[in-house]
């Protein structure tokens, strides 16, 4: 009876670590998902502006897609 218990131990510690490893994966996979959003949104809300407008806050045309991977000045 020890051997039974011992083996259904190892048994859910394995379920319990292979469960914790894919719920940690989903997080990573939503939390990028977020990430993605948020880089599309300030993507969009640059684009939306006009030529004098980017230059006040020092970007060209050009520069969009860069600061909004780095999270430039809305």
């Amino acid at each position: 009876m020890t051997r039974i218990t011992a083996t259904a131990g190892s048994v859910t510690t394995h379920f319990d670590t292979a469960f914790a490893t894919m719920i940690a994966g989903c997080a990573e996979f939503f939390a990028g998902a977020r990430q993605g959003r948020d880089i599309e949104t300030r993507y969009h809300s640059l684009e939306c502006r006009s030529g004098p407008d980017l230059a006040r806050v020092g970007l060209s045309r050009t520069d969009i897609a860069r600061a909004a991977l780095t999270g430039a000045p809305r």
